[in-house]
């Protein structure tokens, strides 16, 4: 498993000492991105999100926390109302891109609700629903205006040809 980079973790450090919370939260994205199976950078975020007082926000960074504090249930909890406490919704909402067998061997002591042990089922074995059809849909009707835009410059410049000549 990869090492997280030293440096980049100063700097996160440096900006929550200047209170520079939105910056350190881009810096974990970036560092989400870049390691997805660090789930230890995961919790960091829901500590900055909590701290920039986004109690769901930091639920949905905090869900997959093996040892959840009362203000991690708490937020959990927010997180799933939020997403209407569905499971494919909540998974979906998780990105989790790391390796499946990591959550595989993340053996959590006790489940906040009945919805968080489907969500972690959904995501092991890869249940979650894709966007495909509804970005489908996206591309045909870009496809559509661009064709709309087209055929009505083509009108338009046989129309003037049509009056000059």
């Amino acid at each position: 498993m990869p090492k997280l980079p030293i440096k980049t973790l100063k700097k996160i450090e440096r900006d929550i000492e200047n209170n520079d919370l939105g910056k350190a939260r881009d810096r974990l994205h970036g560092l989400l991105a870049s390691y997805p199976d660090e789930l230890e950078v995961r919790t960091r975020l829901g500590d900055i999100y909590y701290a920039l007082r986004h109690p769901s926000m930091a639920g949905r960074y905090w869900y997959l926390e093996k040892n959840k504090t009362p203000e991690m249930v708490e937020a959990c909890l927010l997180f799933e109302k939020s997403m209407g406490n569905e499971p494919f919704k909540i998974a979906r909402a998780l990105k989790f891109q790391g390796d499946k067998e990591t959550l595989k061997k993340l053996q959590l002591d006790e489940y906040i609700s009945p919805t968080q042990k489907k969500v972690k089922e959904r995501i092991e074995d890869d249940l979650v629903p894709e966007n495909k059809w509804e970005d489908r849909l996206f591309a045909i009707g870009c496809t559509s205006v661009i064709i709309l835009i087209i055929s009505l410059v083509v009108i338009g410049i046989y129309t003037v040809f049509d009056w000059i000549f």
